[in-house]
């Protein structure tokens, strides 16, 4: 009897100094804010630390059927999160046909460079050269 009782005060010492040490474990970093650029900064260089999203913000007006594609390449280190999305401009009153910006978000999957680019187009015309194109070069640490 008396052996139980020292059995179950040494496994209860034991639940409490893990659950206590489990308490005092640093809290994970959080991520470092999003890097944004625009098509102002096209063909310009982007550095993302390890787990650094990037936001591409580009002017669009999806009323004429044009939108931005993004052209992956062959070993990218960055994927796309999502379809984009569109933030109608606010000076227009949300008016009809009024354009915006679309706004792509990228995460880094792995360390390394990748060019970068968007073609602004309709996408039903395969053989027209795109109407705008915007591209940056990326460096994931």
């Amino acid at each position: 009897m008396l052996q139980r009782i020292v059995v179950s005060g040494v496994l209860a010492a034991v639940v409490v100094t893990v659950a206590a040490c489990s308490m005092f474990q640093a809290s994970p970093k959080p991520p470092p804010a999003p890097v944004t650029v625009s098509a102002e900064q096209s063909g310009t260089s982007v550095a993302l630390a390890s787990g650094q999203d990037l936001v591409v913000r580009l002017p669009s007006n999806p009323s004429t059927g044009f939108r931005w594609i993004y052209v992956e390449p062959k070993d990218a280190v960055l994927r796309v999160d999502g379809p984009s999305s569109f933030e109608a401009q606010s000076a227009g009153g949300g008016a009809a046909g009024a354009g915006g910006t679309e706004i792509w978000k990228l995460a880094p999957f792995k360390p390394g460079q990748q060019q970068l680019r968007f073609e602004y187009r309709r996408p039903w015309e395969q053989d027209v050269a795109p109407s705008r194109i915007a591209t940056y070069s990326v460096t994931v640490q």
